[in-house]
């Protein structure tokens, strides 16, 4: 419990560091109202989702292997090779991939400015770098199409299954946001989208990606992926 706790209480903290940078910001005029308010979901959205993976990843290790001493390790929730294979890379950077190592060597440096809290760096630094993806995203599919259709879009991708290694250390936050920001910066050329989801239809297509999610995220757990 008490690591639970100084995790929420972590993220806590660097939540309203943000959240006071973009008021800053605000009142010098940097950025518009909308763009805020923008900002300002999308990193809701990714710490909600966040929580739930890890939440889920938490149960599963409790029901099945009972009480364990480090409940928030990623070793211990996240089982897998690779994930192992990370977690000691953002204390001491080695043994990975290139692009593994570029998260790897900011989680380090992150780590290193907060007293060796390497692992609860990485996790932060992947939920910025996902919450500032669903920001370009979002931003550029409201030329495309509409507001709604783009929050609907960016809520979708937090839902997909496999969205639990965009909010995780490794590869796939970096991978994300070198994405988005290719499409954001070619998305100029794109014409208007007329297409939209019925009600309905997003909502099953929700329904079926954030059951094909929750596998995704036992399976991590168990070690079987990841």
């Amino acid at each position: 419990m008490a690591d639970i706790l100084g995790f929420l209480a972590g993220c806590g903290m660097i939540v309203m560091v943000f959240i006071l940078a973009a008021l800053f910001l605000r009142q010098m005029g940097w950025i518009r109202e909308d763009t805020l308010h923008m900002i300002g979901r999308c990193a809701l959205m990714t710490c909600a989702a966040g929580i739930l993976h890890l939440s889920l990843a938490l149960l599963f290790q409790l029901t099945v292997y009972g009480k364990i001493e480090d409940a928030l390790a990623l070793n211990v929730l996240f089982r897998g090779s690779y994930m192992n294979r990370m977690f000691v890379a953002m204390s001491a950077p080695g043994g990975v991939g290139l692009v593994s190592m570029v998260f790897a060597a900011l989680s380090y440096f992150m780590g290193s400015l907060l007293f060796g809290q390497y692992a609860f760096c990485g996790v932060c630094l992947a939920w910025a770098m996902t919450s500032a993806s669903l920001c370009l995203i979002q931003a550029r599919i409201q030329k495309i199409t509409d507001d709604r259709t783009a929050q609907d879009a960016s809520f979708l991708l937090l839902c997909l299954p496999g969205s639990l290694f965009f909010l995780i250390p490794g590869f796939a936050p970096v991978c994300l946001l070198a994405c988005s920001i290719a499409f954001y910066l070619l998305g100029k050329r794109f014409h208007k989208w007329k297409l939209r989801f019925t009600p309905a239809a997003y909502g099953w297509l929700i329904a079926v990606c954030s059951i094909l999610s929750s596998a995704v995220t036992v399976c991590a757990a168990q070690g079987r992926i990841g």
